[in-house]
């Protein structure tokens, strides 16, 4: 668990690792990120998130060619869906990155989803 500093000055303690669960039921394990700005230029797949309680819903699954997507998305993610947290996988293979984009967005069906590659 890694404490936060939110607006309002409160902390706010989000989980290391996030894994979710495709259709198919295979699970993903991502990873937070605590800098955005530390994000690697490697293709992955990311998402988005904001908490109620102890649960995450996803807001954004997204595949890229670069993770560093993820950061010139995120403000747009926080003022549009309240996001508060960006966890990555990476994924070297496209075929690999595209198949689980496609996997968990079919259970997820989160508001925000961006395929580019």
């Amino acid at each position: 668990m890694i404490d936060f500093l939110c607006e309002g000055g409160y902390k706010r303690t989000m989980r290391e690792h996030l894994d979710l669960t495709g259709a198919s039921g295979t699970a993903y394990r991502f990873r937070l990120v605590e800098d955005p700005a530390q994000l690697p230029a490697t293709p992955g797949n990311f998402v988005y998130v904001r908490w109620r309680g102890s649960a995450a819903q996803v807001m954004c699954c997204a595949a890229a060619d670069s993770l560093v997507e993820a950061r010139n998305r995120w403000d747009l993610a926080v003022r549009s869906h309240g996001v508060q947290g960006l966890y990555i996988r990476l994924n070297v293979a496209r075929a690999t990155r595209v198949e689980e984009y496609h996997d968990l967005n079919q259970r997820l069906r989160p508001p925000l989803a961006w395929l580019s590659e």
